[in-house]
């Protein structure tokens, strides 16, 4: 049952709980945006006690206040149904998350709770750290509030109280070290620093479960990027890392692609914007020379020019594993993008690559099309926003005709 931003309001939602007193079949419940409040979330609070049906209850942006999701917290103490419920954007507080962290300690159903935009602070992560160190059931936690940042909805109020991220990170961190079932953390654009990577890359040497970190716009730099290199010489459960947007520079990258010749668990790596330059990328490179897990890779926003590139192809001739690279906003040039080409000849692997925006002219574009009339495995590229002009243009679509005619779909863009 979708019916997300119709402001059904309090009674709506009384009605439909009674509704839910009876019904047996209703599996789904988006009622996100609809201004509920407290007295709609209690009132399907109360169904849910009955109801055995609902696996999936979306309740993002209703102002439940502390009151709703205690309310909530009561029905999941007994309701043995749901399995994801978000409560994003809903003004809980501490008090709110700490009545759902007790509530999950008992129940054994729930397994994604998103509680993001909640203003829960200190108290109420500390809560919910401590039910994640004795729960085993729940997967996914999101906490895109840690910073209390700009992004707020339409129908947040304003007058947030200010306070340090880290402080609140570290208490989730301290959760993982013996929490065995999450296997997701998404933290980007939340402002934790350093420090709150630094905390979570000390969980990172001893959890075994997590497979999935979102640092993306964190302010991470140097040292907290070291903290999660040093993590990922041992940690043998992440598979794929987002660092994009933070001001890393070639050492925070040098330190990672240190870790990554050991690490044979990663397997996608976003770098975009990281402002790894030159120096960055050839550490990369010289990484994936021993490499044997990273399929995907994204250097994009870079300024690696074609001598980055050059490095990178280099690495690209001996590795068999890198299969996507997106390498856009590079000013590349048509000297790297030869470099690319030569490489593209003998390697088998890779598939897909994005040149986007990347300074290429039509000696360029000719080069690549050379070389794509033999490689086997590229299936996909990106010249968009490239100077290949007519001639450049035309060299490619002879490639992909022909490659038509031997069964084998190439898809350009340009």
């Amino acid at each position: 049952m979708i019916l997300a931003s119709n402001r059904i309001g309090p009674e709506g939602a009384q009605a439909l709980a009674e509704a839910l007193k009876i019904n047996s079949s209703v599996r789904l419940m988006i009622l996100a945006s609809n201004r509920i409040g407290p007295e709609g979330a209690q009132a399907l609070a109360e169904a849910l006690k009955i109801n055995s049906s609902v696996r999936d209850m979306k309740l993002a942006s209703n102002r439940i206040e502390p009151e709703g999701a205690q309310a909530l917290a009561e029905a999941l103490k007994i309701n043995s149904s749901v399995r994801d419920m978000n409560l994003a954007f809903n003004e809980i507080g501490a008090e709110g998350a700490q009545a759902l962290a007790e509530a999950l300690k008992i129940n054994s159903s729930v397994r994604d709770m998103n509680l993001a935009f909640n203003e829960i602070g200190a108290e109420g992560a500390q809560a919910v750290a401590d039910a994640l160190q004795r729960k085993t059931s729940v997967r996914d936690t999101t906490a895109d509030d840690l910073d209390d940042g700009a992004k707020e909805s339409n129908d947040q109020v304003s007058g947030r109280r200010p306070f340090e991220a880290p402080v609140r990170l570290k208490p989730l961190a301290g959760a993982l070290k013996t929490n065995i079932s999450v296997t997701s953390i998404k933290l980007d654009d939340n402002s934790i620093g350093d420090e709150g990577v630094k905390a979570l890359a000390e969980a990172l040497k001893t959890n075994t479960s997590v497979t999935s970190i979102d640092l993306g716009r964190t302010s991470s730099g140097v040292e907290g990027v070291k903290a999660l290199a040093e993590a990922l010489k041992t940690n043998t459960s992440v598979t794929s890392i987002n660092l994009c947007d933070n001001s890393i520079g070639a050492e925070g990258v040098k330190a990672l692609a240190e870790a990554l010749k050991t690490n044979t668990s990663v397997t996608s790596i976003d770098l975009g914007k990281t402002s790894s330059g030159v120096e960055g990328v050839k550490a990369l490179a010289e990484a994936l020379k021993m490499n044997t897990s990273v399929t995907s890779i994204n250097l994009c926003d870079n300024s690696i020019g074609a001598e980055g590139v050059k490095a990178l192809a280099e690495a690209l001739k001996t590795n068999t594993s890198v299969t996507s690279i997106d390498l856009r906003y590079n000013s590349i040039g048509d000297e790297g993008v030869k470099a690319l080409a030569e490489t593209l000849k003998k390697n088998t692997s890779v598939t897909n690559i994005n040149l986007d925006d990347n300074s290429i002219g039509v000696e360029g574009a000719k080069a690549l099309a050379e070389a794509l009339m033999t490689n086997t495995s590229v299936t996909s590229i990106d010249l968009s926003w490239n100077a290949i002009g007519d001639e450049g243009a035309q060299a490619l679509k002879q490639v992909i005709e022909e490659k038509k005619k031997m069964g084998f779909e190439l898809r350009i863009e340009f």
